[in-house]
């Protein structure tokens, strides 16, 4: 069963907003965001923005997405951040799939994408953005 957001009245359609870059790395997470996003085509309305491009700054900004680099993000009727089995999640930067490329790696899976995408509960109210300076140094592998 789809839950989808509580605060979409019934004439509004639910929004996945895919930020990327035309780079090898951001296009291999695009490819398989993608893959995932062909289900949920008939239930969301799909909208891409390249992070390269000055014309879409103020949508950057209205997400609070970050102001430096940031190589991938998925937001989700306005929210990039969920809670899901008790871990806080965004969808910004590089999912676990990625892990070893050594910058800009995030906790969040394909999986958790489609958990969203199917219940919208999920997200929380506030974007979270995570530190990464301090994950990226790690050594922990989070699978």
């Amino acid at each position: 069963m789809m839950i989808l957001d509580n605060n979409l009245t019934a004439n509004e359609t639910a929004i996945i907003s895919v930020f990327y870059k035309n780079k090898k790395p951001s296009q291999q997470v695009l490819e398989k965001v993608n893959q995932l996003l062909e289900q949920f085509k008939d239930l969301y309305q799909i909208n891409y923005y390249l992070i390269e491009d000055k014309k879409n700054i103020d949508v950057i900004i209205k997400f609070g997405l970050p102001s430096t680099h940031f190589p991938f993000a998925i937001v989700i009727n306005g929210k990039f951040t969920a809670k899901i089995n008790g871990k806080v999640v965004s969808f910004v930067h590089f999912p676990l799939f990625m892990k070893g490329i050594g910058r800009h790696e995030a906790n969040w899976s394909i999986a958790d994408v489609e958990k969203v995408l199917n219940d919208n509960s999920l997200l929380l109210e506030e974007n979270i953005l995570s530190n990464l300076g301090e994950e990226t140094n790690s050594n922990e592998c989070e699978e």
